[in-house]
């Protein structure tokens, strides 16, 4: 505790003249995934209060929801966005247009409801939203990404051009074996980036080691994979209330333990040397290209 309260001290002294100076080393936003086997695994919680605790460390956020047409982000975070990644697509509107103001700052891009992913997603409507992202990029600290659940092209593509995945489980064995479903195909299609694991809702430390020790196990045996152990939640009323009340429990609980673990995560992430050395890896929107139509920028 005292080497993160250390930590914390230096990242919240930084000077406005040194964040300026690392904003221009790091000339585009560090893209984190946040996925999931299946369902059901708080994986849209988790990304949005990870999203709060970085802001609140001095950086900028954006959240998208990437989960077209199934979208929830909105009503966890009880706030209303008036248009969605369908009207960007769709209906012309700029990428800022569709941008929402959410809890503590973070931006909001909503992927809408009832509609399905496919409708919207054929060539020309990906370029467009890929050119809109680009912009993005120069101008946020960090983006992460909501995906929807599963391995379907939309998602994998997504997940596949991030600079690091966080894979959400549970404890629970269907939970844990879809999970390596996903280690599995994103290391068949050659992902590169940093794997990391968070089990959520488990009842105590020891269950959530165990349940990465399975995983870490299976994937080095079977897929020459390691696989870095980025933290646990455990059950909390919390969570439910925060979920009923619509207000994400790092702002409605921030005293609770599953706050301070968040709290943990997002201090360890944004200390992390790999966030300085962002600028020597390709665009999150290039790597998305490429993997939409094989093919790049040029």
């Amino acid at each position: 505790m005292k080497d993160q309260a250390e930590k914390l001290r230096k990242l919240m002294n930084t000077t406005d003249s040194q964040k300026k100076f690392n904003n221009k080393i790091t000339s585009t936003a560090k893209v984190l995934a946040i996925t999931s086997g299946k369902g059901g695994v708080g994986k849209t919680n988790f990304a949005i209060n990870l999203a709060i605790s970085i802001k609140r460390l001095g950086y900028n956020v954006l959240v998208l929801d990437a989960d077209f047409g199934l979208a929830n982000i909105e009503i966890l975070t009880g706030t209303n966005i008036k248009y969605t990644i369908a009207d960007c697509i769709n209906e012309g509107k700029d990428i800022e247009e569709i941008i929402g103001d959410g809890p503590e700052g973070i931006k909001l891009i909503s992927g809408g409801s009832g509609f399905h992913e496919l409708s919207i997603m054929n060539e020309e409507n990906i370029i467009k939203l890929l050119k809109d992202l680009k912009n993005l990029e120069s101008n946020t600290d960090f983006i992460i990404i909501d995906t929807g659940a599963g391995v379907s092209k939309v998602v994998l593509d997504f997940v596949m051009a991030a600079n690091e995945v966080f894979l959400v489980t549970t404890a629970d064995p269907t939970s844990v074996m879809d999970g390596y479903t996903m280690l599995k195909t994103l290391t068949i299609n050659g992902y590169r980036g940093k794997l990391n694991i968070v089990i959520n809702n488990v009842n105590n430390r020891t269950e959530a080691y165990n349940t990465y020790y399975k995983l870490n196990r299976a994937s080095n045996s079977f897929l020459k994979q390691d696989i870095t152990f980025f933290g646990y939640l455990e059950k909390s009323n919390v969570v439910s209330k925060a979920v009923k009340s619509q207000i994400p429990f790092l702002l409605s609980s921030p005293k609770s333990q599953i706050s301070k673990k968040i709290n943990v995560m997002a201090l360890n992430l944004v200390d992390s040397k790999e966030h300085n050395n962002i600028q020597q890896h390709s665009r999150f929107t290039e790597k998305l290209k490429y993997l939409f139509f094989g093919k790049d920028d040029n």
